[in-house]
């Protein structure tokens, strides 16, 4: 991957420079890009912008001029559309000269290294007749940027034009020898102060953390005007529309104003993380109970939870237990809710039995009670789908809640939410946009693997890319399609690799099943384990599991189903067959 210098892309980049700086991300590990270099400090102020600056060792220097508009043409006199207001081939060709004129005063050792020009076009077509002053490489338009196949061949097509521009000036000649790492360094350090944005890899991730929270106390306004309205609530949206971050909020604010709030919900790791959170709200809210629902149930009650529960226990001794205990009105008294949050809904709901036995610790109960049940009841149903449908029924029915729902994403860049719908065969259009900015190939990617052995192999390298790019042990999570006991992590954990259940707390790389994680999020998501036949696959564990990145997916996927899964990409309307 070539180095990006900022290595993401901010609000105000146009769509065009967008597109040239994702094909840069694969670009060769040796190149640096410089991406909107500012050279008014070095032309008298004046404002003097490079889009792009290529830094390419064994070629020279490259400064790159991008149009985004769907249509660009001249009549000789005028360019079109009118907010371009000079000619894009004198702004590539000022910028490289005043790019070289300083570096040549700044550095003069430098001066014989080449430095060419070249306009991009990427979305519109431009015919270029023969002229004195633009030579027909200097020109790259829309016809020529979608041709390429891949970053691999743009960035050869890119080699290209320059030695083109050095043979055609009589004044530059091709390099003798390639430039070293030291050299390119070099040149960069000269730039990286009159650069708009040089943040290093940390204070990028830092300013994307910032973009979310901002993005979503936008999201929650409306929600919290209707819970301030309406006693019951139900909230749904898909993953990574701000349903957790709503659910804590609320909890905070109803139990500051003095009620007795349960914040449940039924993942074990979504409930352990979620009452860390919620601890560390200051000062402390004893009236706030968090937790899983049968804990916190088990707890209340006095009930212990064997070591190794079967399924009989949960279906029929522990709603039992539950039941004797709650009918002690003393007991009831000091173990009741005024207020219930629900954050991931649906999975209680698809448990009609434990679902009864919690809507009983509602002071009120569910026709009078007051409560807030937020879910995704459409595409994260991981257990009995029918039975949730008909608890959700009962509720509306019942309760008359007013209802809310959140469409846009505010979690995901869109080319993880868009694929991870696409491989996961959803009818229907999830989300109606995504709040976050940027994001691009270099944030999604998936490999293939034939054996055991080579998946361990891409699972170390990719661990090993996600470090290089500043992310932090902790901030890196690896979710398995198959059980954590014969897993990919397991087996690269035996070759002396340090990863830990996602439930031991500590500042290392964590892994889990898609299941057990679902709920959570963290920075980079890595699918391992990808393997499957037509009929018995869960394709919903795609969007579960793609959905928990707020930065990077990586997928490894078994090369038995390339074809498969490429043809899942391919059909975006395809029907979902859903199996539980």
């Amino acid at each position: 991957m070539a180095r990006l210098i900022p290595s993401f892309m901010d609000d105000h980049t146009p769509p065009g420079e967008r597109d040239v700086f994702n094909m840069f991300t694969q670009g060769p590990d040796n190149w640096v890009i410089l991406h909107s270099l500012d050279l008014a400090p070095w032309n008298r102020r004046l404002r003097t912008e490079i889009d792009f600056v290529a830094i390419i060792p064994d070629c020279g220097i490259l400064c790159m001029e991008v149009k985004s508009h769907m249509s660009i043409t001249f009549d000789g006199s005028f360019w079109s559309p009118p907010e371009i207001k000079r000619s894009p081939f004198k702004q590539a060709s000022d910028g490289r000269y005043t790019f070289y004129r300083n570096l040549r005063e700044l550095a003069p050792q430098y001066s014989s290294v080449p430095v060419v020009h070249l306009c991009i076009f990427p979305n519109a077509s431009f015919s270029l007749p023969t002229n004195l002053s633009v030579q027909r490489w200097e020109l790259m338009d829309a016809l020529a940027f979608r041709s390429f196949r891949n970053a691999a061949d743009f960035c050869q097509d890119l080699k290209r034009r320059i030695l083109l521009s050095i043979d055609e000036d009589c004044n530059l000649k091709r390099l003798v020898t390639p430039l070293s790492n030291i050299t390119v360094q070099a040149i960069v350090d000269y730039c990286v102060p009159v650069q708009k944005r040089h943040p290093d890899a940390r204070e990028e991730i830092r300013h994307r953390e910032q973009e979310i929270e901002n993005i979503l106390r936008d999201q929650q306004k409306p929600v919290f005007q209707l819970v301030e309205n309406n006693e019951r609530v139900i909230v749904s949206g898909g993953a990574g529309t701000g349903k957790s971050l709503i659910a804590m909020e609320l909890a905070r604010r109803r139990a500051e104003s003095g009620e007795r709030v349960a914040l449940l919900c039924f993942n074990q790791l979504f409930g352990v993380l979620t009452k860390e959170k919620m601890i560390q709200i200051k000062p402390d809210l004893p009236n706030l109970v968090v937790g899983t629902v049968i804990q916190v149930m088990a707890e209340l009650m006095g009930i212990v939870i064997p070591d190794t529960p079967d399924r009989n226990f949960w279906d029929k001794i522990l709603p039992v237990q539950l039941e004797e205990k709650l009918t002690d009105p003393e007991l009831y008294a000091v173990a009741s809710f005024d207020y219930l949050i629900l954050d991931e809904a649906q999975d209680i709901l698809a448990r009609p039995v434990l679902w009864e036995c919690l809507i009983q610790f509602l002071a009120g109960g569910l026709k009078y009670g007051n409560f807030v049940l937020l879910g995704d009841f459409e595409h994260q149903v991981l257990g009995e789908r029918d039975l949730m449908l008909q608890s959700l029924d009962s509720v509306h029915m019942e309760a008359q809640p007013a209802k809310w729902k959140l469409t846009e994403n505010c979690r995901n860049y869109s080319i993880v939410g868009d694929t991870a719908v696409m491989l996961s065969g959803f009818e229907k259009r999830i989300y109606s946009g995504y709040m976050r900015r940027g994001g691009g190939v270099k944030n999604y990617d998936i490999n293939f693997y034939a054996t055991d052995e080579e998946q361990c192999q891409q699972l170390a390298d990719a661990l090993k890319d996600f470090g290089c790019q500043g992310y932090r042990p902790e901030e890196i999570t690896v979710l398995s399609f198959s059980s954590s006991e014969t897993c990919a992590a397991q087996r690269l954990i035996v070759k002396g690799h340090r990863l830990y259940p996602a439930w031991q707390q500590g500042r290392f790389i964590h892994y889990s099943t898609v299941h057990s994680f679902k709920g959570l999020e963290n920075k980079v998501i890595i699918l391992t384990d990808v393997s499957f036949g037509e009929a018995e696959f869960q394709r919903d564990l795609f969007y579960t599991g793609m959905t928990r990145a707020t930065e990077s997916v990586r997928v490894l996927c078994n090369s038995k189903c390339q074809k498969t899964l490429f043809g899942w990409l391919t059909k975006k309307g395809a029907i979902h067959d859903r199996k539980s």
